[in-house]
C-alpha cells in the first residue's frame, strides 16, 4: 500500500474532529464535513497502519536477534504502569550499574561534553532512595572523583519541584563533591521560569532512544542484558510516552515518527 503524501500533516487536526465527533451534538447542528473528515481520518490511519508495520519490520532488523519492544503488550503489566516511578527508578539504576564507564553513563544524559578528563573512569557502587534531612534523592550514581544525582519523574512536574531541586542540589553541596552533574529526567521539560538549581532536564524519550542504540552495541557481547534494556524501553514508550505497535487510532504516525528517529541517529 503506497503512503499519500504529506498525510501526516492532517492527523492533529482529524484528531480533534474525531474527538467532538463521539461527544453529544445538538441536533440542529449538521456534522456532515465532521463525519467526512473522520472517515477520511480513518483512510488515513490504514496508511499509518502499514506504515508502522515497516517501521516496526525496519526496527527489527536493526535489533537482530532480538525485536522491537514496542511488539511487546507492556501497558497491561501492572509493575510499569504509568505511576510506579519506583519500578523506572529501580530498572533504569539496574541497567546503569551494568555499565562499567562513566563516559558512556554520562552520554545517556548528554553530559559529555561537560564532563572533564578527571571525571572519566569506573562507576562505583549506584545508590537508591538515599535518605537525608534535605529529602530522599532517587539515584546517586558515584564517578571518578565527582557524583552524578538523577532525579526521576513519570508524570508532569507539579509546582513543589524546585523546592525539591533546591534540597537535593544543598545536600549535594554539603558533601563537597568535588563535581556534581545533576539530571532531572521527566517527560515533559518544566516551565523555563521554573528555576532548577544546576540541574539539567533530559526527556524520556530521549533516554530511551539512547538506551535502544547502546543495547544494539552491547547485543553482540550481552544478549540477555540487550533484552532487558529494551524491555525497559518498550515500558517507558508504550506507559510514559504513549507509543504502541499495535492498531491505536491516530497514534501510529507518532510511533513511525518515533521508531524512525532512534534508527537514523543510531
Amino acid at each position: 500500500m503506497k503512503t499519500p503524501p504529506n498525510y501526516g500533516i492532517l492527523i492533529d487536526t482529524l484528531r480533534t474532529w474525531s474527538e467532538r465527533h463521539v461527544r453529544a451534538r445538538p441536533k440542529s447542528w449538521s456534522w456532515d464535513s465532521a463525519d467526512l473528515l473522520v472517515q477520511s481520518a480513518k483512510i488515513l490511519d490504514q496508511y499509518a497502519q502499514q506504515d508502522l508495520k515497516d517501521a516496526l519490520a525496519r526496527s527489527d532488523a536493526e535489533l537482530s536477534p532480538l525485536a522491537d519492544p514496542l511488539k511487546l503488550n507492556l501497558g497491561e503489566h501492572r509493575w510499569l504502569s504509568a505511576d510506579r516511578e519506583e519500578s523506572y527508578s529501580d530498572w533504569l539504576a539496574w541497567i546503569l550499574q551494568g555499565i562499567s564507564d562513566s563516559a558512556e553513563i554520562l552520554g545517556l544524559f548528554a553530559l559529555g561534553d561537560e564532563a572533564s578528563g578527571e571525571l572519566l573512569g569506573p562507576v562505583g557502587k549506584i545508590r537508591r532512595e538515599v535518605w537525608s534531612e534535605d529529602g530522599r534523592t532517587d539515584i546517586e550514581v558515584p564517578i571518578k572523583r565527582g557524583l552524578l544525582l538523577i532525579e526521576v519523574k513519570v508524570k508532569t512536574t507539579s509546582g513543589e519541584l524546585s523546592s525539591q531541586l533546591q534540597r537535593y542540589a544543598k545536600k549535594v553541596a554539603d558533601q563537597h563533591v568535588e563535581r556534581a552533574l545533576l539530571v532531572l529526567l521527566g517527560t515533559e521539560a518544566p516551565e523555563p521560569s521554573l528555576p532548577l538549581f544546576e540541574f539539567k532536564f533530559t526527556d524520556w524519550r530521549t533516554l530511551s532512544q539512547r538506551l535502544r542504540r547502546y543495547a544494539k552495541r552491547i547485543k553482540g557481547s550481552d544478549l540477555l542484558r540487550a533484552a532487558a534494556i529494551l524491555i525497559f524501553c518498550g515500558a517507558v514508550e508504550q506507559n510514559l510516552l504513549g507509543f504502541s505497535g499495535g492498531p491505536r487510532r491516530l497514534r501510529a504516525l507518532a510511533t513511525v515518527n518515533y521508531l524512525d528517529e532512534w534508527r537514523c541517529e543510531a
